[in-house]
């Protein structure tokens, strides 16, 4: 579960932030979703599958999650 472990990591990296919290309406702007669709390769939708199933979440739950911890490795989200 290392995914688990690195979300507890940075919540509580965030905890221990001295960062104001979010104002209300940057909090309603991250909170407008969009759909996009994503062709996988058979394996890696096998992967995914596997992984969510072992995480007790949804493919696409699992899948935005990924998609978004990479986004934050590679630069902060605004």
């Amino acid at each position: 579960m290392p995914i688990l472990q690195d979300l507890v990591q940075e919540l509580q990296q965030r905890l221990a932030s001295t960062e104001p919290a979010p104002s209300t309406a940057a909090v309603a702007d991250a909170a407008c979703s969009e759909r996009i669709n994503v062709t996988l390769p058979r394996g890696v939708m096998d992967d995914l599958k596997r992984h969510a199933l072992e995480e007790g979440r949804s493919c696409g739950n699992l899948a935005a999650f990924l998609v978004e911890d990479a986004l934050r490795r590679h630069r902060p989200l605004s």
